[in-house]
């Protein structure tokens, strides 16, 4: 279900997934149509797009909504029913595209806004598919110089020139899911929980990650869960079997 706490900044971190894991891309051709989508949303509610990466079955987006919070489900409704349309017609498919809609975070701060954007470049990083620099389906080569939809105006005058917003390297105050804050019953996406435990554990990628050794893992494993995430969400970041975690998190 789409989340509607509201952002004081008018800043949020907007994500959808595909129903069932299936691939919401086939090829560059539905890329650049979803691209093109959020260009016409874009223009037709004022919205301003920060950043984007488009994954294999998800999509982040940065979007400023300005004073407008409402125009966040107007925006969205009209990305995923056009895109579900496209796509439905293009493939044979049936039936809903996107999972439960939507899911939105507010940003806070200038510090949030800058490190959720480069968690959202560094998503095909951490995810082993390519390096930030060399992925082409993010907003990073926006930045870089190459020019779709996003506005980089609002990050390029922070840093004051692309060198120096491309030297950033993240922060550990600057913290993009703060789980602390999350509420008792939400439970984290996938992508969060990695995002915890990478800054847990002090690394970049997931590949350092599972190479740390097993008493800090286990560790990171008992914070995460004290964090609020569940066993089987620990188990998936981590590729273990729930028992085993489970055997992790009953060790004193």
């Amino acid at each position: 279900m789409p989340r509607r706490s509201l952002s004081e900044s008018g800043y949020y971190h907007v994500v959808v997934r595909s129903a069932g894991k299936v691939a919401l891309f086939e090829d560059d051709a539905d890329r650049r149509c979803y691209l093109r989508l959020l260009k016409e949303a874009r223009e037709k509610t004022g919205a301003r797009i920060i950043a984007w990466v488009l994954m294999t079955n998800h999509v982040h987006l940065v979007v400023d909504f300005g004073e407008s919070s409402s125009a966040i489900s107007a925006f969205m409704s009209k990305v995923n029913w056009s895109y579900s349309k496209y796509f439905n017609a293009r493939t044979g498919r049936e039936g809903t595209l996107f999972q439960g809609g939507f899911w939105s975070k507010p940003i806070a701060d200038d510090a949030q806004l800058i490190a959720t954007v480069y968690y959202v470049h560094m998503n095909p990083e951490t995810a082993g598919i390519a390096p930030m620099r060399e992925y082409h389906w993010s907003s990073y080569q926006e930045y870089a110089g190459t020019h779709w939809v996003v506005d980089t105006n609002v990050l390029l005058g922070y840093f004051g020139s692309f060198e120096a917003f491309d030297a950033y390297e993240g922060s550990p105050r600057d913290v993009v899911w703060d789980a602390t804050r999350l509420d008792n019953d939400t439970r984290l996406q996938d992508e969060d929980a990695l995002a915890l435990a990478m800054r847990l554990a002090g690394v970049k990628t997931s590949s350092e990650l599972r190479g740390i050794n097993r008493p800090k893992r286990d560790e990171i494993i008992h914070l995460m869960s004290n964090h609020g995430v569940s066993g089987k969400t620990i188990a998936r970041t981590w590729g273990l079997g729930t028992s085993t975690v489970s055997r992790i998190l009953r060790r004193d």
